[in-house]
């Protein structure tokens, strides 16, 4: 059967083999980025210098928009690959301090939430 297919429909074959390669790839990062972020040791973990904005905001689960405000991030720009004790340094504050912002912006955006969710 495979050797009929590759006779006479060899292009159709051939894009039909990267079409399932492709999802192949996708699937399995898919489920394993699913797995990790389940995982409540990867939620709401306290900062730590080699975090990025990005993954601060996955493991809080909070939008772009919050994670902007709490690192200093001007609106609409590209999230840096900066680490988070980068910013700290940049910004003349400790971890602890951005911490304190991050926890601060996390209750807030939780109880906006909250509230939505209870009109």
């Amino acid at each position: 059967m495979i050797r009929d297919l590759w006779e006479h429909n060899r292009w159709a074959f051939i894009a039909f083999l990267v079409a399932l390669t492709t999802l192949g790839v996708f699937g399995v990062r898919t489920i394993s980025s699913a797995i990790y972020w389940y995982d409540p040791a990867h939620q709401d973990q306290p900062l730590a210098p080699w975090m990025t904005p990005r993954y601060v905001g996955q493991s809080y689960h909070l939008p772009r928009e919050v994670i902007e405000e709490v690192f200093f991030i001007e609106r609409g720009k590209e999230l840096p690959r900066m680490r988070v004790g980068s910013i700290a340094e940049q910004q003349g504050l400790t971890l602890e301090e951005l911490q304190a912002r991050l926890d601060a912006a996390n209750a807030a955006f939780e109880a906006a939430r909250e509230a939505k969710d209870n009109e």
